[in-house]
């Protein structure tokens, strides 16, 4: 079984076999002409620390014009890799062979018609993560030499950098996959499956994008309203992702955001151009702190692992669903 199914399916596991080619070589030859850049620019000490670095006038500019897109390209391939592995190879996996009608010979064979979906299943889904991990891995390892002159400078919450790091994609690949195998299972058309596939997929990743961080737990920051802001690093200085933040008055209870922008208003008119008396007013006026709910950006690998947890969940339940369509085929 295993070598029918690598038959069926051997022009979508070479053209895997020649995108990791091609794309592992790619990245290699950029990361290399990249790394020549930032030696001649003289801003390698920048790498490690964008902002305290000591660089030549315009050096990190000029880097970032010519290396962000290329950077953020490369991510963005990572990111539509796993709704391509459904497309391409989880859609039509089964579909073709119902639509055809080439799985009632399938099941008229002596091995089990679990063996048969299990080997194509296989064949069919480990070869795309194998290729889908390793093209990832150059990716990171490319987006790793430019630190924080490339996306790592926003930290490791900005959407392209989360999406294509740690075991997200993994998690998308799977869900993508086992939701267009379904698909097709459901449908028997393949030109359906894929369609609706993707548009299902979009649906759920946006509707589930916010879903991790709710799941990780969260930390707090709280500030006196009159405190010296500019000595205060805040949760939005560094990278870390905001989940709620707002005012609080005296006995703790959080301010509307009307009320604050009335009291905020009434203090600078009061104030005037003196900064200590505005800071002054807040607190009589019943503004007593700030406070920030957030996920710091040392935790990110915590998201990532709730956000993969999430759509493996999904996988899982969908490749059941498969099993159980395809066995009340006739």
């Amino acid at each position: 079984m295993i070598w029918t199914s690598w038959r069926q399916q051997r022009w979508q596991l070479l053209t895997l076999l020649g995108l990791l080619v091609v794309g592992v070589g790619t990245i290699a030859l950029l990361r290399s002409n990249m790394l020549d850049v930032i030696d001649s620019a003289g801003i390698a000490r920048c790498v490690a620390d964008a902002e305290g670095c000591d660089a030549p006038g315009g050096a990190v500019k000029a880097f970032r014009e010519t290396w962000s897109m290329p950077l953020d390209l490369a991510q963005g391939v990572i990111m539509a890799l796993p709704i391509l592995i459904g497309i391409f190879i989880g859609a039509p996996l089964f579909a073709r062979e119902l639509e055809e009608g080439t799985h009632v010979l399938a099941f008229t064979q002596s091995v089990s018609r679990t063996r048969w979906m299990f080997s194509k299943l296989v064949v069919a889904l480990v070869p795309a993560l194998v290729v889908l991990v390793a093209l990832q891995a150059a990716v990171s390892w490319w987006v790793s030499a430019a630190g924080e002159l490339g996306p790592l400078w926003n930290g490791p919450f900005r959407s392209t950098t989360f999406a294509a790091g740690h075991v997200s994609p993994v998690g998308y690949a799977l869900f993508a996959f086992a939701l267009c195998t379904f698909l097709g299972v459901v449908t028997r058309r393949t030109l359906v499956a894929m369609t609706s596939g993707f548009g299902a997929f979009l649906v759920v990743r946006l509707a589930l994008s916010v879903v991790p961080e709710r799941l990780v737990p969260q930390q707090r920051l709280e500030i006196a309203a009159d405190a010296d802001r500019l000595s205060v690093r805040t949760p939005i200085d560094d990278g870390s992702v905001v989940l709620d933040s707002g005012q609080l008055d005296a006995a703790g209870r959080p301010v509307s955001h009307e009320h604050y922008l009335a009291v905020n208003q009434a203090c600078k008119d009061a104030a005037g151009s003196s900064q200590d008396a505005f800071l002054a007013c807040l607190p009589r006026s019943g503004i007593a702190k700030s406070y920030w709910a957030y996920i710091p950006e040392s935790h990110a690998w915590q998201v990532h692992l709730a956000d993969g947890a999430i759509f493996g969940v999904l996988a899982a339940l969908l490749l059941a669903g498969t099993v159980w369509a395809l066995r009340r085929q006739s």
